[in-house]
């Protein structure tokens, strides 16, 4: 299956996990049929706590996304965990101070008055505390869906790259976006998203195909409303420098369970995998921390 490769270097701040061997299950996780699996009641007020990449047959895991939330629901913690080597690939610990949430020495996520996330800055070059600073902000409209996103340079407080998000029907359906630098609009992304409107996802993960700087806190941080339907089909394409399609992939989700409280406990992708976006090809488990 092919992975999504990250061709816009405004883009960049990206971990790409492979994905590709087989083992036990995840750290943070449960096995299947454990609290959080297949069949039975999850619970009340239910989130999303982990996203497993699990072989197709057992369900054993092979790759996780983790967060651990306090009594208060707050997340307090973020994990990326692979099984395979049994090494952690990522963390960071949330401190939370007024309206910031820091990740980092020198990452940090601000909050609107909504507890929706408004900026977050991390540096170009994490190794180089002197490096510039990539500052994204996020906009919402009057019903509470994200309608915008910026990315700048703290150097150079203009934005350098412009996303805005189509919605229709509760659902996020559109992508689009576009270089701005220097007054040019040449596009760099853009995705399609269609949906099973038989099929309602409760309180689950928000799919957003260009989230590439907040995959690791996918579970953590509110950006705003999700999507009311279960995602069914995903279509992202890439621009090359100069503005011309570069690569297009594609990605239909199928044999989605439920717990019997309408919870997303699993699906299966086919085609092109998102591994940054905790949209793995093949089984993911979906587990749940509840009240």
């Amino acid at each position: 299956m092919r992975k999504l490769q990250v061709t816009c270097a405004l883009l960049m701040a990206v971990i790409l996990f492979s994905c590709s061997k087989e083992t036990s299950i995840d750290n943070g996780g449960n096995p299947p049929g454990g609290p959080g699996g297949p069949g039975g009641a999850l619970g009340n007020n239910c989130k999303v706590n982990t996203i497993i990449a699990a072989d197709s047959l057992t369900g054993k895991g092979m790759f996780s996304l983790f967060t651990k939330f306090n009594a208060s629901r707050q997340a307090t913690r973020v994990e990326a965990y692979d099984s395979i080597t049994l090494s952690l690939e990522a963390a960071a610990d949330l401190i939370y101070k007024g309206d910031t949430i820091r990740v980092g020495s020198n990452e940090y996520f601000l909050t609107d008055a909504s507890k929706r996330i408004s900026k977050y800055y991390s540096l170009i070059d994490p190794a180089d505390p002197a490096s510039d600073e990539y500052v994204y902000n996020y906009s919402y409209d009057a019903a509470g869906y994200l309608k915008e996103k910026t990315i700048s340079l703290s150097g150079i407080p203009i934005p350098i790259v412009k996303f805005v998000y189509t919605w229709a029907g509760g659902n996020l359906v559109k992508i689009e976006g576009n270089a701005t630098v220097l007054g040019l609009n040449q596009k760099v992304l853009t995705a399609d998203l269609t949906y099973d409107a038989s099929k309602t996802a409760k309180n689950f993960i928000q799919v957003m195909p260009d989230a590439f700087e907040t995959f690791l806190y996918m579970m953590a941080v509110d950006i705003g409303k999700k999507s009311t339907n279960v995602v069914k089909t995903i279509v992202m394409t890439t621009y090359d420098n100069n503005g011309a399609p570069s690569d297009t992939y594609t990605t239909l989700i199928k044999d989605v369970k439920f717990s019997t409280d309408g919870y997303i406990t699993e699906w299966f992708a086919q085609g092109d995998s998102f591994d940054a976006l905790g949209i793995f090809s093949g089984r993911t488990l979906f587990k749940y921390s509840c009240n």
